[in-house]
């Protein structure tokens, strides 16, 4: 019996022998199956975002429960917007160099540097040039806007009333990251 047409199944063949065969040619020339991309177009979780949950809406205190100890995915916050950064667990996870930087919203500590400061890891921005907090922000966003491994997951309530009786942090001296200009 011979059939004349192709069908759903002969399509679904022919796509995956092709994925299947770029695989062995990617390992065959690059030694891995992606041709050396290990972005967030591979990553399940990216697609697990995209697909089935909405946008984050969170409270400073929800927040905080994502952390990578209270729950496994790692989330950052700028200025309001929420990246998730879990696919960098060595850097970002619980032993991770910028630890200090996740649950919570620090965008004053991405303006200034001054990591050493444990009061400088917080939303507040008083004090600092408006300019130069725009700016930076800005540039901030847009590197975990663009990173191949972080995305952008929703938004973060920032309470600014917490601040009417409360002094800003003391002025350090800024100590900018490599690339950032002033």
């Amino acid at each position: 019996m011979s059939r004349d047409r192709f069908n759903i199944l002969d399509i679904l063949r022919v796509i995956g022998g092709l994925l299947f065969f770029n695989a062995i040619l990617s390992y065959w020339f690059t030694s891995d199956t992606t041709w050396g991309y290990h972005g967030k177009y591979i990553n399940w979780r990216f697609y697990k975002y995209k697909l089935l949950q909405n946008k984050f809406n969170l409270t400073l205190d929800e927040l905080s429960n994502y952390d990578g100890v209270k729950n496994n995915q790692i989330l950052l916050s700028i200025n309001g917007s929420v990246y998730d950064v879990s696919s960098n667990w060595p850097v970002y996870g619980p032993k991770g160099t910028y630890h200090n930087l996740v649950a919570k919203d620090a965008s004053r500590v991405f303006i200034t540097g001054c990591f050493m400061k444990p009061d400088e890891y917080t939303y507040d921005l008083r004090g600092l040039d408006p300019e130069e907090c725009e700016s930076d922000i800005k540039k901030w966003q847009e590197y975990f806007n663009n990173h191949q491994k972080y995305w952008y997951v929703g938004d973060v309530e920032l309470q600014y009333d917490d601040f009417e009786n409360k002094e800003p942090p003391e002025p350090c001296e800024h100590m900018k990251f490599p690339g950032m200009q002033n």
